[in-house]
């Protein structure tokens, strides 16, 4: 399990929770859904989290909502830590990649270990619930709902088959696959396993 932590400069100003901040109630939801699956997955679908080319071990963070896309930059301190230290929202931007390469050394972002009792991540949520009653309502079944969705494409991207392909085999359009990837809201148990199937896999319940 991975843990997002957010840079801060001496001053205490954090690029990362201002631009969050900026963000509407439900606009920064998916964007805590998206890196929350980051520190839960093991393996998280490129179009959420990959290392960009060309750069030195910067990592990006993709959020899609609407007709807009969020970004965020940073890199790995370590092996499961994450440290996030720019976001933007356009389609690309030289400049922002070099300030995340420019921010200083990891020494001066990182709070000490034995202080941190969760992530900066899990800290921003749990505040931003507080204070923000759009931003909390349904944010733990619409997470799950985004969760299973994104693992299912991972699940099918694996397994080497196309959307058309698996809607084929369920008789049901390439549509309804879409939805199921973008968001699994409402599905029915019975559809998650045949989903499961058609995949060569066996779909497990846990209760915790």
């Amino acid at each position: 399990m991975r843990e997002i932590l957010f840079y801060r400069t001496a001053s205490g100003y954090c690029p990362v929770e201002e631009f969050l901040e900026s963000l509407s109630s439900k606009q920064a939801q998916k964007t805590a859904w998206v890196l929350q699956l980051i520190e839960e997955s093991e393996i998280i679908p490129s179009r959420y989290f990959k290392k960009l080319t060309s750069t030195d071990e910067i990592l990006e963070v993709r959020i899609q909502f609407g007709s807009n896309i969020f970004r965020i930059l940073g890199f790995l301190d370590g092996n499961q830590v994450v440290v996030l230290n720019h976001a933007f929202q356009k389609k690309s931007s030289e400049n922002a990649t070099e300030r995340s390469q420019n921010r200083g050394e990891p020494k001066e972002r990182l709070p000490e270990q034995a202080a941190r009792i969760m992530s900066d991540l899990q800290k921003y949520i749990a505040e931003r619930r507080k204070t923000d009653a759009a931003f909390d309502e349904g944010f733990d079944e619409g997470y799950q709902a985004f969760k299973i969705g994104a693992l299912l494409k991972q699940a099918r991207e694996a397994s080497g088959l196309t959307q058309q392909e698996v809607a084929t085999k369920l008789h049901t359009k390439e549509s309804a696959i879409s939805r199921i990837e973008n968001h699994a809201e409402d599905i029915r148990f019975s559809t998650l396993e045949k989903f499961a199937s058609v995949l060569g896999r066996k779909l497990e319940v846990s209760i915790r």
